[in-house]
């Protein structure tokens, strides 16, 4: 088991038992139970029962909480082991797939014992509300994410991340039509080079869609992602991109979602990948319908013929941003820098 020694509560109670001279005869008669059980239990080969743990903290003064805790810890710990021994990994490596130094700092996360790998893997599981390492990898099955740079043990905490974050939102009722008013309230903030993150989150909610705007964890790429909790949309958005036309792109994307994907992101999360990484058709979907709200389609023919940007009452920022990404501009060009500003999306 890698090296590692698994401890149940039994092993801690024999040693109080021979810390206190009490025979196993005399405290298995006191706790209700044999000699010959009191002794597996001593050496791990019987699990507690409730009632068992109870009658063990009447008589010993040792609190249940702090018996069952040792006992959760040890099945926690066993199922670790199984894991990383069937992927023929070390503890060490398992929590480096969390980039746990950087998830403690970034999301503030406690471990109870930064030097004992098992405490901290615990930890992480115990943020991600599992209680088995193969469920991070069957809820990603649930995820419709696929990338050659595919790291789902960062995706899982930063989906868990974004989902505590919008707890704390009351949202009014949402109806389709509402994603017509926020996209063109998008459009009037980038109109006016404006990120404020506070004022976006409060007219999404007050439009029926929960909004959570958080930084992922290096090395994860994502860019946003888009679920459905009890028949409430909620829209996850990394703040990665710092020019306008880029991060408002990447929202709009995010709303495409909500208005093609509804019933298909029930089971799972969508989850975008930065720009180009992600070839599905729901994907490609969404990148059309976010650019076409940037500029009408029918607008932006014109646009493409003309290169007038000034003459036109789009989007600035909008129009460069679709004008680079077909390749009729530079993303170095003059146009790009003045038009696509770099804001303040912190």
């Amino acid at each position: 088991m890698n090296n590692k020694r698994l401890n149940k509560f039994g092993e801690e109670l024999g040693e109080l038992l021979e810390f206190q001279n009490i025979s196993i005869a005399d405290y298995a008669d006191r706790i209700g139970t044999t000699s010959k059980n009191l002794i597996d239990i001593i050496s791990g080969k019987v699990t507690l029962s409730f009632n068992m743990i109870c009658n063990i903290s009447f008589i010993s003064d040792i609190p249940v909480d702090y018996i069952c805790s040792v006992e959760k810890s040890f099945d926690l710990d066993c199922k670790i082991n199984d894991y990383i021994n069937e992927k023929n990994i070390s503890i060490r490596q398992f929590i480096n797939k969390f980039d746990y130094k950087e998830l403690k700092n970034q999301y503030n996360i406690t471990y109870k014992n930064d030097l004992n790998d098992y405490s901290i893997a615990r930890s992480i599981l115990h943020y991600l509300r599992l209680n088995d390492p193969n469920l991070i990898y069957k809820e990603n099955n649930h995820i419709f994410y696929k990338s050659n740079n595919d790291k789902p043990e960062l995706l899982a905490l930063w989906l868990e991340r974004c989902f505590r974050i919008i707890q704390e939102q009351e949202l009014s009722e949402y109806k389709k039509e509402n994603i017509d008013k926020l996209v063109c309230f998008v459009r009037e903030e980038a109109r006016n080079y404006r990120f404020d993150k506070e004022k976006l989150i409060k007219e999404f909610n007050k439009n029926g869609i929960f909004l959570a705007i958080e930084p992922d964890l290096k090395g994860a790429k994502i860019r946003g992602a888009f679920r459905v909790l009890n028949n409430k949309p909620a829209i996850y958005l990394t703040p990665k991109y710092k020019r306008c036309g880029d991060i408002y792109f990447a929202l709009l994307h995010e709303l495409a979602h909500c208005k093609s994907d509804f019933n298909r992101a029930k089971s799972g999360s969508i989850v975008s990948l930065e720009k180009g990484d992600s070839t599905s058709d729901y994907e490609i979907k969404a990148d059309k319908t976010a650019y076409n709200w940037m500029v009408n389609d029918k607008v932006y023919e014109t646009i493409k013929t003309s290169k007038e940007l000034d003459d036109n009452e789009e989007v600035p920022c909008f129009v460069v941003y679709r004008l680079a990404s077909d390749g009729l501009i530079s993303y170095n060009s003059n146009e790009y820098q003045k038009y696509n500003k770099v804001i303040d999306n912190n």
